[in-house]
């Protein structure tokens, strides 16, 4: 079915590529019921490995256990070894980092979203909109019990809607914290997640997440949408 949607995962259908694979655009899909804006579906590389199928069922448990209106929501899985797939709405305004940089290959993934003509700039507003929705969803994961840590944050995993609203996205690497008795919830982690730029220098120095390091990230990210600059050396500018 979503071979067939996404014509056989065709290149003329993907409007989105990073670690875990490649986003395709999907118009219907008989299982699920027809929305207006489409499908997005998330789709690992062939040969992936048990890593990266373990990172999806991951995202799979997050957000069957999440649900807010700013966070992407999951609509349908495909846990097929030889492709797995995840499937959400597929947001036609594109991602707030394709938004503020509009490189080529930011205009080609927006052309592929279905605008004709390049979207004019995000005014400040709007781009203080998107940022309020996308906090408002990590804070909701970050109240949950036990707490959901998103460790990605980024403009690049917020995306807009039509209508300018904002969605946090890829919550892949997403895990339950452990709680700490008395002290701020963590997660210890022996693998080093998130993009250059947005990391909290304690995650490089203790290996240890918090929703601490999700507030870094944000902080970054509303500095990248104010500013119109990377995020590598944004501190230091």
């Amino acid at each position: 079915e979503l071979i067939a949607a996404t014509d056989g995962f065709a290149e003329a259908r993907k409007v989105g590529e990073g670690g875990f694979g490649r986003v395709y655009r999907a118009d219907a899909l008989p299982s699920l019921p027809r929305v207006a804006c489409g499908f997005a579906v998330k789709t690992a590389l062939v040969g992936v490995g048990a890593q990266g199928l373990a990172e999806l069922q991951s995202e799979v448990r997050t957000l069957s256990a999440a649900c807010h209106p700013s966070l992407l929501p999951l609509l349908g899985v495909c846990l097929a070894p030889a492709r797995a797939c995840l499937v959400y709405p597929l947001c036609r305004g594109g991602s707030l980092e394709d938004r503020i940089y509009r490189t080529p290959a930011a205009l080609q993934r927006l052309r592929m979203l279905g605008f004709e003509t390049p979207p004019p700039q995000l005014s400040s507003l709007e781009r203080l909109r998107v940022l309020r929705d996308a906090a408002s969803a990590l804070h909701y994961l970050h109240t949950l019990s036990p707490m959901i840590l998103h460790r990605d944050v980024s403009a690049g995993n917020i995306l807009l809607d039509e209508r300018g609203n904002g969605f946090l996205a890829d919550v892949g690497l997403a895990r339950a914290a452990e709680a700490t008795a008395g002290q701020v919830s963590h997660l210890s982690t022996q693998r080093i997640f998130g993009k250059p730029g947005y990391m909290d220098p304690i995650i490089m120095q203790d290996n240890q997440a918090s929703q601490l390091t999700d507030g870094y990230a944000l902080g970054i990210t509303l500095l990248v949408a104010l500013t119109g600059r990377g995020a590598v050396g944004l501190l230091n500018a």
